[in-house]
């Protein structure tokens, strides 16, 4: 057991839900439909770091990730262009493993997810406009790893986590005035490869 700090990059795809809650005085700007659908896919890359702590053959460990994204999902409806995109996602997740041949572990995580989402439509045809959101989505993640200690304070590992980062209204002004209130719905699905340097404890 003990510290241990890494890297870890991968891809990260997923489902994009949309739906439209509110729209007042957009006098026709918004041609996204009510409900939507899009397919998001990116990279990610970040850092790790945790805490093991081993019972006869168990692991138990605390782990907190941060990532770097570039995820994104586009779709035209009628004249309008609309995206959403992430930029960055952060993960505080328990471990819990079985270990065998002193070198190798099979685990199982779960925790927090929190990202920031952003959405842009942008209307071509008029009333021409433009409109930006941008909100932190929380939720809950579970996934499965490998590891294998390829040194004495060195690992390499893959891992996969599945993120469900929740519902959450966006609220945004167009150029062209009024107000629209979306509920954009994210789950995704990340694989990663990772690397970490263990620092062990007596």
């Amino acid at each position: 057991g003990g510290l241990y700090v890494g890297g870890h990059a991968g891809g990260i795809w997923g489902d994009i839900d949309t739906r439209t809650v509110s729209n007042v005085g957009t006098n026709g700007f918004y041609s996204v439909p009510n409900s939507s659908s899009l397919s998001s896919s990116g990279v990610l890359g970040g850092a790790q770091v945790g805490y093991n702590f081993e019972f006869s053959g168990w692991l138990f460990g605390l782990e907190l990730s941060g990532s770097a994204l570039d995820l994104n999902a586009a779709r035209a409806y009628s004249d309008d262009q609309y995206s959403v995109s992430a930029d960055w996602l952060g993960v505080a997740s328990g471990r819990l493993g079985w270990i065998w041949n002193q070198r190798s572990l099979i685990y199982l995580k779960g925790g927090y997810a929190v990202a920031d989402i952003q959405t842009r439509d942008l209307d071509t045809v008029a009333p021409a406009g433009l409109i930006n959101t941008d909100e932190r989505h929380g939720g809950w993640m579970a996934g499965v790893g490998f590891e294998h200690m390829i040194s004495n304070d060195v690992s390499v590992g893959v891992e996969y986590n599945y993120l469900d980062i929740g519902n959450q209204d966006h609220v945004g002004t167009p150029t062209t005035g009024g107000s629209i209130r979306t509920d954009i719905d994210v789950q995704l699905h990340a694989v990663t490869a990772r690397l970490n340097w263990h620092f062990w404890t007596p």
